[in-house]
């Protein structure tokens, strides 16, 4: 463990030096309680008994059952040297082994007045023949720059704009009369989501599914608020985001989801949630910065989270390759 967390924590030195890495009660909690619907398996590579690269296969067991997910990092000591090609030829032949059509990854490389970055990731992904198929760029709160009155009234004046709709807010685990809103709401983000050219088809979230999410959420130590807003005329869940952090540190987190479905837009739901989700986080935890993603084509969500005081630092590009026609899909176990 401690191998495998040292070659991650090099790696996101070098690349995303703003921003922690993966603490090890996330690791250790996801491998005792993983992600619902899918199944990782891991590897390292090894340099004169030394592990100088890790790799992370995720199979979908649910839906999307044609893409697998490859998270494949070598320290950056090592790199340029082979080792990741032979990784990543290692992950083309398993995902073709289990029947999969198409491997999908990431790599992140540095934008102008943004932290510096040798983007070999992206390099790297041109050789092995993926095709980039969405670009994203990261975008950073500086939680010192946020004025708390300023905050307060503007929550109060589009609560006031958002008449016929409840806010609703909590911590850990969803009540119980939110939680079959929540899960529709997910199946439902896949498709509302702009995706570029990524071949991800919707999810399919029941409640047993959100709460097995939820699980393997406190296995990890991870500490997760939501807000969402709830149709007074009809009780349903129409609009939701989340903000999470690792056990470790407390004070760095990641802005995760916001949807309002298409029927309830217009009415500035997507930012009332956020800046209601924010400003319990602030009431209640330490924070010093909060990380966000958008699809560069997400102009909406981009003017929304740019009002909020997010700053552009990096762009995170999504490769996908196409391994052709499956040979036959392997049994899950």
């Amino acid at each position: 463990m401690d191998s495998w967390l040292a070659v991650r924590e090099a790696a996101a030195a070098a690349d995303t030096p703003d921003m922690p890495p993966e603490c090890r009660e996330d690791v250790v909690g996801g491998l005792r309680v993983p992600w619902p619907a899918e199944r990782a398996r891991r590897w390292v590579a090894e340099s004169d008994g030394r592990v100088v690269a890790t790799m992370i296969l995720s199979f979908q067991e649910v839906d999307n059952l044609d893409n697998v997910e490859l998270d494949l990092v070598v320290h950056p000591g090592f790199r340029r040297r082979g080792i990741g090609t032979a990784l990543h030829d290692l992950a083309v032949r398993e995902a073709r082994a289990a029947g999969c059509r198409r491997l999908m990854s990431e790599s992140v490389r540095a934008l102008p007045g943004g932290p510096a970055s040798d983007g070999a990731g992206s390099l790297f992904a041109r050789t092995t023949g993926a095709t980039l198929a969405q670009t994203e760029v990261r975008r950073r709160l500086d939680v010192s720059t946020v004025d708390r009155t300023g905050l307060a009234a503007r929550i109060a004046a589009l609560t006031t704009d958002a008449a016929g709709y409840t806010l609703l807010g909590w911590c850990g685990a969803a009540p119980d009369d939110t939680v079959e809103g929540l899960a529709a709401l997910q199946s439902r983000f896949l498709s509302e989501a702009p995706l570029g050219d990524l071949a991800w088809e919707p999810q399919q979230v029941d409640v047993a599914r959100r709460r097995a999410g939820e699980r393997s959420f406190a296995a990890r130590g991870r500490v997760r608020y939501e807000t969402v807003a709830r149709h007074d005329a009809t009780g349903e869940i129409v609009a939701w985001t989340d903000v999470n952090r690792y056990h470790r540190p407390a004070d760095v987190w990641f802005q995760d989801i916001t949807l309002v479905l298409p029927e309830h837009r217009g009415h500035r739901l997507g930012l009332l949630v956020k800046l209601a989700n924010l400003a319990q986080v602030l009431d209640g935890e330490p924070a010093v910065a909060v990380h966000t993603w958008n699809a560069e084509e997400n102009a909406h969500m981009i003017a929304i989270n740019e009002e909020m005081g997010f700053r552009a630092v990096d762009a995170w590009d999504a490769w996908q390759l196409d391994l052709g026609e499956p040979a036959g899909r392997a049994g899950t176990g």
